[in-house]
């Protein structure tokens, strides 16, 4: 066996033959199709996992954004770089409760909600700079919260 380990595609995809492989690469798909006792809740959760998933991957990059703009003297960004960072913590904890269907993920839902809320809110005083072409993964990360927080009050509907 070699000391070099293999690529992540590449293992997950040798994982395809006990049928694990597809299941990892696309966690939103595989968990919607899963057997899930009640396909509403079922449905909810796969979009809590989606959308918890796009707002940690655009709140990376807003954080990134953010740094940049604070280095370059930038005060404005610090609300929005501390409101990332909340929602980035809660929606990590949200997509982890929420990919196994913990009784905590409906308890955790309405803070997610808020922090996703919070965040877009404090991206959305960019919006002005939006038009041209400033602050643009500040509007992705707006729009990715806006829908996981929506994503979370229909999971404790």
């Amino acid at each position: 066996m070699s000391s070099t380990p293999k690529p992540r595609r590449e293992f997950i995809m040798s994982l395809a033959g006990a049928g694990l492989g597809t299941m990892l690469l696309d966690l939103p798909s595989a968990f919607a199709a899963s057997s899930a006792p009640d396909k509403k809740t079922g449905s909810a959760l796969a979009e809590v996992v989606k959308t918890a998933s796009e707002c940690i991957q655009t709140g990376e990059a807003c954080i990134a954004h953010c740094q940049k703009e604070l280095a370059e003297g930038n005060k404005s960004m610090a609300p929005c770089n501390q409101k990332v960072h909340d929602m980035l913590a809660l929606t990590r904890a949200m997509l982890s409760l929420a990919s196994y269907d913990s009784a905590l993920a409906r308890k955790l839902a309405p803070v997610c909600a808020e922090a996703c809320k919070s965040c877009a809110d404090a991206c959305g005083e960019h919006k002005a700079h939006f038009a041209h072409g400033m602050h643009l993964p500040c509007k992705e990360c707006m729009e990715a919260c806006l829908a996981c927080e929506k994503a979370c009050h229909k999971l404790v509907a």
